[in-house]
């Protein structure tokens, strides 16, 4: 038995050019969105890490004054205006960050042990760039840093996010 078939039947299971060209098309958008996801799920991640570090950072800097209003070991109290003063009179959020590392030649016991653990502020120290400015692998990430500004009267000393122009 003889059969007639036009010339233009499509082969079972072939792509024209259109179709291929369309399906590279929808492939691409897709990893592109995907790619996308995967790089904000990075920075997401860092912008994380920063604020528990902000965080981690403010609990020291509120321990340190709680600790400064006893004098040494006896029962004398120390105001807040004086402890104010002496911590504004650090002039970078360098120096005012050294308040909180641990200082073993000291022979207060709270600086011996410090308010932050050696590796933390050894990380911050590795990531130094200025004297005003904190910055560790998480805020570099993020594109911010922590800044230890002045102590306003009236509130307790702030540990600020910035983030970096």
């Amino acid at each position: 038995m003889i059969s007639f078939t036009s010339g233009k039947q499509k082969a079972l299971g072939a792509f024209t050019f259109v179709e291929a060209i369309f399906t590279i098309a929808v492939i691409g958008i897709m990893s592109a969105l995907a790619l996308t996801a995967i790089s904000n799920g990075s920075r997401d991640a860092n912008r994380i890490v920063a604020r528990q570090q902000q965080a981690a950072i403010q609990e020291a800097l509120n321990m340190w004054v709680m600790a400064q209003s006893r004098v040494g070991n006896t029962a004398q109290v120390r105001s807040l205006v004086s402890i104010q003063a002496s911590y504004n009179a650090l002039t970078t959020t360098e120096a005012r960050f050294n308040l909180l590392v641990p200082n073993p030649a000291s022979p207060d016991p709270n600086q011996k042990e410090g308010y932050i653990d050696q590796s933390t502020a050894d990380h911050f120290f590795a990531y130094r760039e200025s004297s005003d400015k904190l910055h560790s692998a998480a805020l570099k990430g993020a594109k911010q840093y922590l800044v230890l500004s002045n102590w306003a009267t009236g509130s307790f000393p702030m540990v600020e996010m910035v983030a970096q122009p």
